[in-house]
């Protein structure tokens, strides 16, 4: 049954988050070591599961079924990530220092140096939305922010090879969030002093990680082709996943993009952020990330939380702001093909122009 809110006891001023975020459940806020336990034992079985099918199709060799395998284990793959996102968060679980060593677990299968991540990911809450862009450092929103028209212009005139990667990026996303990945990520001159040391010690730690998972592979598979297998490839097939979360929960032709002008905490958290539904089956093994408004509305709830906050936000007098599309790959491929560059005087999406 529906609960029934009066919207006289709120606050609905639609500037700031301070309103909207009383009507989450407090319970919401806060981590829970049985959840976060139970959520790891399914991203760890569900990719042991994976690996399991991988070394079945490898040692029988049926050729025909390794891109299945290695999409499987891509989308399992995506369960860690969703794990480690929530320990870079501080949500996960009440200790910093256990969420920070098991972010660097969860995150050694997709190849990403986790406190490198942590700091640009928390530059992308702090800024969701908003039309600024500086390639030099990475505290500002770098998460599929559009290049305005007048921007692009520039960019082909004087940087032709940038131009046609921002356009592959946007044409086939999963190369352009490998490419955020590694453009972003492994500069260490692009974080500040405090964290570069922090940043580097991740590098340490994903390269002598990658160096034994792949001597390990080797030796007992003699086989350099099964480090691919059973290792890399995944990690590569894990950014379609990585790209259509990331894509679809911030990219639509109903969602809008702001200068600093017209920006404020509730039009980029709340306006600018699109729940992608997932069938039932896809949102558990990767623990509710497709419900992504709670997740902007306060990075404290967990993804243990988010679908509980979710009917919260659909039950509360803010409802009416809570944008969501069902997971529909046509939809995703309309995004694609019309979600380019930004005309700030239609303030809309526009086509790639010649």
């Amino acid at each position: 049954m529906e609960q029934t809110i009066n919207k006289s006891n709120f606050n609905l001023n639609k500037t700031s988050l301070e309103g909207i975020r009383r009507v989450v459940n407090p319970t919401y806020y806060k981590p829970n070591a049985w959840l976060a336990f139970l959520h790891t034992l399914v991203g760890i079985s569900f990719h042991a599961i994976a690996l399991y099918v991988s070394y079945i199709v490898w040692k029988e060799e049926i050729y025909w079924a390794y891109f299945f395998t290695w999409f499987l284990a891509g989308t399992s793959v995506t369960s860690l990530f969703v794990l480690g996102h929530d320990c870079a968060h501080q949500a996960f679980l009440k200790s910093n220092k256990l969420n920070d060593a098991l972010g660097h677990f969860f995150f050694l299968f997709s190849f990403y140096p986790y406190y490198a991540w942590k700091y640009s990911h928390n530059a992308h809450h702090r800024h969701t939305n908003l039309l600024k862009i500086n390639s030099k450092d990475i505290y500002y929103d770098n998460a599929w922010i559009p290049l305005t028209t007048s921007q692009y212009k520039v960019l082909k005139r004087f940087q032709p090879k940038k131009a046609l990667l921002y356009k592959l990026g946007r044409l086939f996303p999963p190369f352009g969030s490998f490419m955020h990945n590694i453009l972003t990520h492994y500069f260490p001159q692009k974080y500040n002093d405090s964290q570069r040391k922090k940043v580097i010690f991740s590098y340490f730690i994903l390269g002598l990680f990658a160096i034994l998972i792949i001597s390990g592979i080797y030796y007992f598979t003699n086989s350099i082709f099964a480090i691919f297998h059973f290792y890399i490839l995944p990690g590569i097939f894990f950014q379609f996943w990585m790209s259509l979360y990331t894509y679809q929960h911030h990219t639509s032709q109903n969602i809008q993009f702001y200068d600093e002008s017209n920006w404020n905490s509730y039009k980029g958290q709340i306006h600018g952020t699109l729940n992608s539904l997932s069938p039932s089956w896809l949102s558990f093994l990767h623990h509710g990330i497709d419900v992504h408004t709670p997740h902007h509305l306060s990075t404290a709830i967990p993804c243990y939380y988010l679908k509980k906050a979710y009917e919260d936000l659909k039950n509360s007098p803010y409802r009416e702001d809570i944008l969501e599309q069902k997971l529909s790959f046509t939809y995703y491929i309309k995004q694609i093909l019309n979600c380019h560059l930004w005309d700030e005087k239609q303030r809309r999406y526009v086509k790639f122009f010649n």
